[in-house]
C-alpha cells in the first residue's frame, strides 16, 4: 500500500514541477519584445498552462476530476479567444467589433462559472442561503459601481453599434458575475486547502486585469496591452494550472473544518465594502462625471437594500433557532433528553404551587434503578446509557402531556403527576416497571403533597418512601406516610420541665424532657441518624412539643443535624415567639455549616437560639457565634472540675463575656439548694433541674441568694 501511495504522490508532483517551471518563464515574460512575437509568446504560454492544469486535474480522483475539467475548460475558452484575437489582428487584420474572439471570451464566462459552482457544491457543508446572500450583497454592490463607470458610458457611446455595445456591455457585466462567484466560493469553502487559495489568486489576478484593461481602453481605446498587464492575466492561467496540479485539489470536496470557514469580522467586513459601494459611486460620479445615472443607482439601491433585509431576517431566524436550541440544551439532560435537575426544581416548585392554590392534587415520585451499579460493571457503561435511554423512552411513552419526568441524578429520576392521589400514582409507576427494558427494574418513593410543606420538604418525603421501598426488596413502590405516624417511631415519653430564674425564684418557662424506653436520647437520636429516620424522629418530637400548651418560654432540644433537614423545618413554620431551640449537637460545629440563613429566618420568625453543653468541647466562643446563640445551657455535673479554687477564676470571666454579648446563661441538673446558691453567686440567670419539678414544692428562693 505504501508503494502505491509514493507512486501516486510521484505522480501528482510532475505535473507541479512543470508548473514551477512556467512560474520560472512567468518572471522573465516582460523581457520579450513587444509585437507578434509576444502575443505569440503570450498565448502559448497560456496554452501551454491550461495542458499542464489538464494534466494534473486528470490524474485526480474521479469525484473531482469532472468538476476540475470543467474549471480549466473555463479558462481554456479565454486561451481559445486569445488566439483567435492574434490571428485576428496579425493574420486577418479584423477590424470588426464584435470580433470571433468575443463569443470565446464571454463563453469562458459561463463556463467558468459552472465548473466553480460545482466545486462550491462539493465543499459546502449545508444547503442555506446565508453565503449566497452574502455574495448577492457584494455582487449588487459592485454592480451598481460597474453600471455607473462602464456599462453606461458603453451604453451611450453613439461610436458603437448595437450589436458593440451589447457585447462590450456583457464584459463587466460578466466580471460582475464573476465577482459574485467568488465571493460565494469564498464564504462558502474559505481557505481551507492549498488548491482553493491558488483558484482565488487566479480568479482575482483575471478579474483585476479585465477591470484594468477596461479603464485604459475607456480612456484610449488604441492603446496597446502593457507587458505588466499582460503579465497579470498570465499569472491568472499560471495560478489555474498549479491549483489543478496541487495535492489539495484533490481534497476540494472536503467540508470546512467548521461551519463558518470565514471568520465573522472577515465577513462583516467584505459586506460593509459591499454596502458601502453606492455611497462610494454617487462620491466619485459627482467628482468626475456629473453624469449620475439615478435610474441604475435607484435600481441597484433597492435591490441591496432587499437583500440586506432579506439578509437580517435569516440572522434573526438563526438566533431565534440558536436561542431554542440552548434553551432546551440547557434545560435537558444531553445522556436521555429528558428535563434535566435545573428544570425539575423549577417545575417542581410551580406544581406545588398549583397544588397549593387548589389545582387539583399533585403526587411527587423518585424513581431509582436497582442495581444499576453492578449493570454497569457487568455489561459496560455504554450499555449503561443504553439503559437509561431506553427506560426514559419508554416512560415517556405512557406520560400523559401535563406530566414530567426529569432526571433527578445518576440513575435517579424525578416525576411529577398533577391530578393524582396515591394510589393512582403507584399504579402508573406499576406500570412503568412492566416497561422496564433489558428485564431491569426500578423501586419508587411517592408522596402527595400537602399545603404545609414546600417542596424541598415534599422531595424528602418522596426519598424516604424510596429508601423504605429500596430496604423492601427492591423492585416496589412505596407511598410516604405524610403524617409521619408516631407508631412506627421509638417509644418516647416527654416530659416539660420548669425553667427558673434565678434572681427570683419564679418559673418563667420550661424546657421539653424526651425519655426513650430504648435508651438516652442521645443514644436513640444517634442510632436514628444512623438507621436513616433521624429528621422524622425530630420532626415528630418537635411536633408533639409545640403542640402542647406553653405559659412563657418553651426550650425545644434539637440537634443541629435536624435543622439540614427539610421535614423539620415545616414542624417549625410560622410564628414562633416565645420558642427557645436549644441545639445540642455530638459532632463537629462544621454541622452547623451552612445553617446561618436558616437560623437567621428562625429568629426573624420570634425564635430565641441556645446552644447546650457550651463550655464541654462542643461549643466555644466560635461557635457560639456561628449558631447566633441569644442563650446557652450548662450541665452542672460538668462544672465540678471547673469551679476548684485555681479555676472558679476562668469560669467567671466565661460568664461575664457572655453576658457582654447578651447571652443568658443556664444551668441544669439543679437538685439542692446548694446547687442553686452557687449558680446564682456565679451570676447564671435560669436553672433546671429535679430539685424545681417536685410541683408541690414550695419554691422560695435560699435566704443567701435573697440577701
Amino acid at each position: 500500500m505504501s508503494h502505491v501511495v509514493q507512486l501516486r504522490n510521484r505522480g501528482v508532483g510532475t505535473p507541479m514541477r512543470a508548473v514551477l517551471a512556467l512560474a520560472i518563464l512567468w518572471c522573465g515574460y516582460p523581457l520579450v519584445p513587444q509585437g507578434a512575437v509576444r502575443d505569440g509568446v503570450y498565448d502559448a504560454f497560456a496554452l501551454a498552462c491550461i495542458a499542464v492544469g489538464f494534466w494534473g486535474a486528470s490524474r485526480l480522483p474521479s469525484r473531482v476530476r469532472g468538476r476540475w475539467m470543467v474549471v480549466l475548460a473555463g479558462f481554456g475558452c479565454w486561451v481559445l479567444g486569445d488566439a483567435v484575437f492574434s490571428l485576428e489582428q496579425h493574420v486577418f487584420d479584423i477590424d470588426f467589433y464584435p470580433a470571433p474572439s468575443d463569443a470565446a471570451y464571454l463563453a469562458a464566462y459561463v463556463v467558468l462559472a459552472c465548473g466553480l459552482l460545482r466545486l462550491m457544491r462539493s465543499a459546502a457543508t449545508r444547503s442555506e442561503l446565508t453565503p449566497l446572500l452574502d455574495a448577492a450583497i457584494v455582487t449588487a454592490g459592485s454592480g451598481i459601481v460597474v453600471a455607473t463607470f462602464f456599462i453606461a458610458p458603453i451604453a451611450s457611446d453613439s461610436t458603437l453599434g448595437l450589436p458593440g455595445r451589447i457585447v462590450a456591455s456583457a464584459y463587466p457585466a460578466a466580471d460582475v458575475l464573476l465577482i459574485g462567484v467568488l465571493v460565494s466560493l469564498w464564504t462558502m469553502a474559505g481557505l481551507h486547502v492549498g488548491a482553493y487559495r491558488l483558484l482565488l489568486l487566479a480568479l482575482l489576478a483575471m478579474l483585476a486585469a479585465d477591470v484594468v484593461w477596461n479603464v485604459i481602453a475607456m480612456r484610449n481605446p488604441e492603446a496597446l496591452t502593457p507587458a505588466w498587464l499582460d503579465q497579470l492575466w498570465l499569472l491568472g492561467y499560471l495560478a489555474a494550472a498549479g491549483a489543478a496540479c496541487s495535492r489539495s485539489a484533490a481534497r476540494v470536496n472536503r467540508p470546512p473544518r467548521s461551519d463558518h470557514p470565514v471568520s465573522a469580522r472577515t465577513r462583516m467586513l467584505a459586506l460593509g465594502c459591499g454596502l458601502m459601494l453606492p455611497g462610494l459611486t454617487l462620491f466619485l460620479d459627482a467628482l468626475f462625471r456629473h453624469h449620475v445615472p439615478w435610474q441604475l443607482v435607484s435600481v441597484g439601491s433597492v435591490v441591496l437594500s432587499t437583500l440586506v433585509l432579506v439578509r437580517m431576517g435569516l440572522l434573526l431566524k438563526t438566533v431565534e433557532v440558536q436561542a431554542v436550541r440552548l434553551a432546551a440544551l440547557a434545560r435537558n439532560d444531553a445522556l436521555t433528553g429528558a428535563p434535566n435537575r435545573r428544570t425539575w426544581d423549577h417545575e417542581l416548585g410551580r406544581a406545588v404551587r398549583r397544588a397549593r392554590d387548589g389545582d387539583g392534587g399533585l403526587c411527587i415520585a423518585l424513581i431509582d434503578l436497582d442495581h444499576f451499579k453492578r449493570y454497569n460493571d457487568e455489561f459496560g457503561h455504554q450499555a449503561g446509557d443504553r439503559l437509561l435511554r431506553g427506560a426514559v423512552a419508554a416512560w415517556s411513552a405512557v406520560l400523559e402531556p401535563e406530566e414530567l419526568l426529569a432526571r433527578y441524578g445518576g440513575e435517579e429520576f424525578g416525576l411529577l403527576l398533577p391530578g393524582c392521589d396515591a394510589g393512582e400514582a403507584a399504579r402508573r409507576l406499576r406500570d412503568m416497571q412492566k416497561r422496564m427494558p433489558e428485564g431491569q427494574t426500578f423501586s419508587a418513593g411517592v408522596v402527595v403533597a400537602r399545603p404545609e410543606l414546600d417542596p424541598e420538604a415534599l422531595v424528602a418525603l418522596a426519598d424516604r418512601a424510596l429508601y423504605d421501598a429500596k430496604h423492601a426488596g427492591r423492585a416496589c413502590v412505596r407511598v410516604a406516610d405524610d403524617r409521619f405516624s408516631e407508631e412506627a417511631l421509638p417509644a418516647v415519653d416527654i416530659a416539660l420541665k420548669p425553667i427558673v430564674d434565678l434572681e427570683s425564684g419564679r418559673q418563667v418557662g420550661d424546657r421539653a424532657c424526651s425519655s426513650f424506653d430504648e435508651g438516652t436520647a442521645e443514644s436513640v437520636l444517634a442510632g436514628a441518624y444512623r438507621d436513616g429516620y433521624g429528621p422524622e424522629l425530630e420532626s415528630a418530637l418537635v411536633r408533639a412539643v409545640l403542640r402542647r400548651p406553653r405559659a412563657g418560654y418553651r426550650a425545644v432540644p434539637l440537634s443541629a443535624e435536624a435543622l439540614h433537614s427539610p421535614l423539620v423545618r415545616a414542624e417549625l413554620a410560622g410564628d414562633l415567639s416565645g420558642v427557645v431551640l436549644e441545639i445540642a449537637s455530638p459532632t463537629e460545629a462544621a454541622s452547623l455549616t451552612g445553617l446561618e440563613d436558616v437560623l437567621s429566618d428562625l429568629k426573624a420568625r420570634g425564635a430565641r437560639i441556645a446552644v447546650s453543653n457550651w463550655g464541654s468541647g462542643y461549643f466555644d466562643g466560635e461557635r457560639l457565634a456561628r449558631a447566633q446563640a441569644d442563650a446557652v445551657r450548662l450541665d452542672l455535673s460538668h462544672l465540678q472540675d471547673l469551679l476548684r479554687e485555681d479555676r472558679e477564676a476562668v469560669m467567671r470571666a466565661s460568664v461575664r463575656w457572655a453576658h457582654e454579648r447578651g447571652v443568658k446563661i443556664g444551668i441544669v441538673n439543679v437538685v439542692t439548694p446548694q446547687d442553686w446558691e452557687m449558680a446564682a453567686d456565679l451570676r447564671f440567670d435560669f436553672a433546671q433541674g429535679s430539685y424545681f419539678d417536685d410541683p408541690s414544692a414550695h419554691l422560695t428562693t435560699p435566704s443567701t441568694v435573697a440577701e
